[in-house]
């Protein structure tokens, strides 16, 4: 297989791996236009926060247990064994979930004091309700966990996807009813919220109960933490830094500055789609490829492409963000007014999710070599970078000190993985068409906020002819576009060709 027919089956694959992604955060996504509509900052502030200390929590919950359960899922041939992996690990997780938002429930009201400034418990929220939802998003969420590895376990793609895409529904229908109908505020968020998890571990209830049997293997669950514990700094690392920014914001900021930061975040996801679009086929693929001839060749293109996709979207959103937001469908705004000041960070967080990408892609030495312990430390490090840069810089600029320390987190993150996985598996990036494409999008940058937004949108559809002019495009890849050309114009032809045929022989019948 070619290097060329190689990558053109990875991006294939990205975006099968990606529609049921992509739709599932895109129905979330709508929630951002109801939330920023109806709840004022402080409060949208508040469920930023609560949402950040969940995801940090169900790291805790779940122990490493799901990258163990893969690893010992999988490798077992016989059913039986496999049952004996799923009934140890749903009896393991359903005692410390219980035991965990037992106490969580029993003190929640010193809890919420604890994680909260004074003056947000002014707020006329119900800061203890909220803290025993969580409670019961993280039982549901920990239990139903296990059925969706299942059946990713078991390649049954299209079950996965749409019983995610029922959550994904359940939990828009209650939040609609809760706080466009009923008017239930922050409160109505997490009862929804809480009914989405139980819905969607019932929905996966068959599947569990179908390999559940009266067994826990002692010394299989020594094997399991043994396996799983060393992720715990892995995935917890990644979502501290994805969220640890609104809880610093509250506090060395302000409520408010969280809450319009939580906006300006959530508009980053039409990059994350993207980047998450592609992290779902790229692993299998260089797994799988790796042992061909012209592996590192196609590896290396996989990044240039990559980067210059990444950049194309970033170009694009960065210079249009502000029209999107303030688009008017039914008389209301995709965000609420006070929200529109929020786009000022969306440049960064996408440039943000660039490095992120780039780190994505470095994984293929670690992976290949099996050290993928050097994991912890690259994201411990990024995650401690993120941490110290929000301390120093929000006090200094506030959401965008926020922002900043997203960007050099991820930049630690992609560096360090670089320089690590090239020990390891050295690949030949083309580096000097990286530098062009780094060129060429600043220039663009630069000049789009100085122009009219229609000379912007030539700027950015004009993209591929601005590489031209700078001799980024290869001779094989020139070719390849001139091929295309012909074969779009020969189908073109040998279409009309029909019509016309078959409208004359209409004609005479």
């Amino acid at each position: 297989m070619s290097v060329f027919q190689s990558i053109k089956r990875l991006f294939k694959n990205s975006v099968i791996y990606g529609i049921g992604h992509i739709l599932s955060r895109f129905i979330t996504f709508l929630l951002l236009p109801l939330y920023t509509h109806i709840l004022p900052k402080n409060e949208y502030g508040v469920v930023g926060i609560f949402f950040t200390y969940i995801g940090i929590l169900f790291i805790v919950y779940t122990y490493g247990l799901s990258s163990a359960f893969f690893r010992f899922y999988l490798a077992k041939d016989r059913q039986e064994e496999r049952d004996r992996v799923f009934s140890t690990s749903f009896f393991a997780l359903i005692i410390t979930s219980l035991a965990l938002s037992g106490l969580i429930m029993t003190f929640a009201s010193p809890i919420s004091k604890m994680i909260f400034s004074q003056g947000v418990q002014q707020i006329s929220v119900s800061l203890p309700f909220l803290v025993r939802m969580a409670a019961v998003i993280l039982f549901f969420d920990s239990i139903g966990l296990l059925g969706f590895l299942v059946l990713l376990s078991e390649e049954r793609s299209v079950t996965f996807a749409i019983l995610k895409l029922c959550f994904v529904l359940v939990n828009m229908g209650c939040n609609i009813l809760f706080l466009v109908i009923w008017h239930w505020g922050v409160e109505g968020v997490f009862l929804a919220n809480a009914i989405g998890s139980v819905f969607s571990m019932l929905s996966v209830m068959p599947v569990m109960w179908k390999r559940l049997r009266r067994i826990f293997s002692m010394s299989l669950f020594r094997e399991l933490l043994a396996f799983g514990l060393p992720y715990i700094v892995v995935n917890a690392s990644v979502v501290i830094m994805d969220t640890i920014d609104r809880p610093l914001l509250e506090r060395l900021a302000s409520i408010e500055e969280a809450g319009l930061f939580n906006a300006g975040v959530k508009l980053g996801m039409f990059m994350a789609i993207f980047v998450t679009a592609f992290r779902f086929a790229w692993i299998p693929f260089f797994m799988g490829h790796s042992r061909q001839e012209n592996a590192k060749a196609a590896f290396s293109k996989v990044f240039t492409y990559l980067m210059t996709a990444c950049f194309t979207v970033f170009l694009f959103f960065s210079f249009f963000i502000d029209i999107i937001v303030r688009f008017r469908f039914f008389g209301h705004s995709l965000i609420g007014q006070e929200y529109w000041s929020s786009t000022v960070v969306v440049p960064v967080v996408f440039f943000a999710y660039i490095f992120y990408a780039a780190y994505i892609n470095f994984l293929i030495g670690v992976y290949l070599k099996k050290k993928t312990i050097m994991l912890s430390y690259i994201t411990a490090a990024g995650m401690l970078g993120n941490i110290l840069l929000n301390i120093v810089l929000i006090p200094v600029i506030g959401m965008m000190g926020a922002a900043w320390a997203r960007f050099g987190a991820y930049m630690i993150m992609a560096s360090s993985l670089y320089f690590v996985s090239q020990k390891y598996y050295p690949i030949q990036y083309e580096w000097s068409r990286i530098l062009r494409l780094l060129f060429l999008t600043g220039i663009l940058f630069a000049a789009g906020m100085k122009v009219p937004q229609g000379v912007r949108l030539l700027l950015v559809c004009g993209m591929p002819v601005w590489l031209w002019m700078l001799r980024f495009w290869t001779a094989e890849e020139k070719h390849k576009v001139r091929q295309g050309m012909h074969w779009f114009a020969g189908k073109l032809t040998g279409g009309s060709a029909a019509r016309n045929g078959g409208s004359g022989q209409g004609g005479r019948s």
